[in-house]
């Protein structure tokens, strides 16, 4: 690799390295935005299904999911609601003193990120826990569901169960990378040579926040309503 001259105007220690089957920065940094845009795509289509057939359930079965939404956690769903806007707002900020070769508050702020995610599953980890005592667990044989009554209901909560499941998954390979990617950056010359890391990791964060926006209204707030 390479290290590419700063160009005018740019801030001095901030820059990418060159890997050799780049021809220049500009068409390293193209390259991983395109490639970690059309992985974002990729997941959110995942997403986008089982919102999707959480929505069809509601307009087929409007009493069975209103039943079993109103077991939901209102309260928790919309507090995570505003840890994961918030953790949004500190990513922004790393991706900001990144630009601007400001090291020590781009580490601060990716931890601070890194904390809300794990406020995140802490709260969601309470909310399973409620969910399991309330019996509202479907797949758990030794614990007969409280709405077996309504096919469903189970439906709806199983849909509800491996959205956010896979959601959290998606949270916690999040905070793991950007822990390792925090202990990276806070050596020496990290900027000089990776800053474009922490531009493509925050697009990973804000689509693991995308996610939970649209979830939390599919989810939580639309099968309330009566």
């Amino acid at each position: 690799m390479s290290s590419a001259p700063v160009p005018e105007g740019a801030v001095e220690g901030v820059g990418v390295a060159r890997v050799a089957h780049f021809e220049t920065v500009a068409q390293q940094r193209q390259a991983a935005t395109l490639g970690i845009w059309a992985w974002l795509i990729t997941e959110l289509l995942l997403f986008s299904a089982l919102f999707l057939v959480a929505l069809v359930v509601r307009i087929e079965h409007p009493e069975a999911t209103i039943a079993a939404a109103r077991h939901l956690k209102f309260w928790i769903g919309a507090t995570n609601t505003v840890v994961l806007i918030c953790s949004s707002l500190t990513m922004s900020m790393a991706i900001a003193f990144s630009r601007m070769g400001w090291q020590r508050a781009m580490v601060r702020a990716m931890l601070a990120t890194a904390a809300l995610g794990g406020l995140f599953l802490v709260l969601k980890g309470y909310e399973y826990y409620a969910d399991w005592d309330e019996h509202m667990m479907p797949f758990l044989a030794d614990r007969p569901f409280a709405l077996a009554e309504t096919p469903a209901a189970r439906l709806f909560v199983n849909l509800y169960y491996v959205a956010t499941i896979l959601h959290a998954v998606h949270l916690l390979t999040g905070i793991l990378i950007l822990l390792g990617m925090t202990w990276m950056a806070a050596r020496a010359g990290f900027l000089a040579r990776h800053q474009n890391w922490i531009e493509v990791y925050g697009l990973y964060w804000h689509f693991i926040d995308l996610v939970w926006i649209l979830a939390f209204p599919i989810l939580y707030v639309v099968n309330r309503s009566s």
